[in-house]
């Protein structure tokens, strides 16, 4: 439990702080529009085609395109390090 909840059970604030809302907010990683896709269209953009493209050819199996998908974990790794470390770079 927060601390915030404990001083608020017994009485040390008058109003209930925010810091403990505790719900878990989830982002789209595969829709086409989500950050993590336009930052791998940007930088990975010929990789994450050739992943795409054997998906689509076993019938979205994930297990048949292990390599290429690990091509693409690797480009991801370098692109994503990039985009944290580059303040400029805003998505």
């Amino acid at each position: 439990m927060p601390t915030e909840n404990m001083v608020h059970m017994f009485g040390g604030t008058k109003k209930k702080s925010t810091l403990v809302d505790e719900r878990v907010i989830f982002f789209p990683r595969e829709d086409e529009s989500s950050p993590r896709q336009a930052i791998l269209q940007r930088f990975c953009q010929d990789d994450l085609l050739q992943f795409r493209n054997c998906m689509t050819a076993n019938d979205f199996n994930e297990n048949n395109c292990l390599p290429t998908k690990g091509i693409v974990d690797k480009c991801a790794a370098a692109a994503f390090k990039n985009v944290n470390s580059d303040p400029e770079l805003i998505f």
